[in-house]
């Protein structure tokens, strides 16, 4: 007896796309206020951008790629950013670069704030606190130290 059939069989890789209203708009957004360049970019039917953030791939795309678009800022997709910078810091110096900020929220594991791009596209940037979050981050991205 064999292995089950997966129904997607093997999985190469697993990213998210964001839907921008104007692309340029957006790259340019993404240097200036959080310092990311694409990492590759192109066209398929439509241009687009991708980044790797923290061993993620995140692409932005128009929003008439989208198969069903939404109103920017209805979707609750949302890419976590865990940081090694206290994230007090880290949200300082997005609010001077003009980006808003949610308030710090703290939990016992975990200090977080949100943030949106131009677009409504949500980013949670939170930092592990206690020493079983830190484990918990590690044993999920395999870094280790």
């Amino acid at each position: 007896m064999g292995e089950p059939q997966k129904p997607l069989g093997n999985i190469e890789l697993a990213a998210t796309s964001f839907y921008v209203s104007d692309l340029d708009e957006a790259i340019a957004w993404y240097e200036e206020t959080l310092g990311l360049q694409p990492m590759t970019g192109g066209e398929d039917g439509h241009r687009y951008a991708a980044y790797s953030i923290g061993g993620a791939v995140v692409v932005l795309e128009p929003r008439e790629a989208a198969i069903e678009p939404c109103d920017p800022g209805t979707e609750s997709t949302t890419i976590n950013l865990l940081v090694s910078r206290e994230p007090a810091e880290v949200r300082q110096e997005l609010m001077r670069r003009g980006v808003s900020c949610s308030e710090l929220v703290e939990s016992p594991n975990f200090v977080s704030f949100l943030i949106r791009d131009r677009d409504g596209n949500r980013f949670y940037v939170s930092r592990a606190v206690s020493q079983e979050a830190r484990d918990a981050v590690r044993d999920v991205s395999g870094v280790t130290g």
